[in-house]
């Protein structure tokens, strides 16, 4: 019964819309965000690019399954930074669902949403590596 109940599941990924990147195509970073982080977050990228940055962002609203292009997406980029108002159970999850994809973390657990500064100097010091 826990396979039929997993493959139910996975049959989702057929209805739900693949995944979207914004922010510059030829990035060099990937910036992965999900829940309520999607302002702070599309205002950084926003930003960083309107500076001359090349970051790209995607925010998941599906995450059990992931869309069916998921894999695609961050297999494409050499720098990838997950931003989770929490200890980082996305960023373990998408681990788990796609080793072979290096990500980096950037977690707040203050009870406080990110700051459009604190991420932007965050991404910085990601593509200054």
């Amino acid at each position: 019964m826990t396979k039929n109940r997993q493959e139910k599941v996975n049959r989702v990924a057929n209805y739900i819309p693949d995944q979207e990147v914004t922010g510059a195509k030829d990035a060099d970073l990937l910036v992965v965000g999900w829940g309520g982080t999607s302002g702070a977050l599309t205002l950084a990228v926003e930003e960083m690019n309107n500076e001359g940055k090349k970051v790209a962002y995607t925010h998941f609203n599906y995450i059990c399954p992931l869309p069916k292009n998921t894999g695609d997406i961050l297999r494409k980029y050499k720098k990838i930074v997950v931003c989770e108002l929490n200890n980082g159970q996305f960023a373990g999850y998408l681990r788990t669902q796609f080793p072979e994809c290096p990500m980096t973390q950037y977690n707040k657990v203050m009870g406080l949403p990110f700051e459009v500064g604190e991420l932007k100097e965050h991404f910085t010091k990601l593509l200054e590596k």
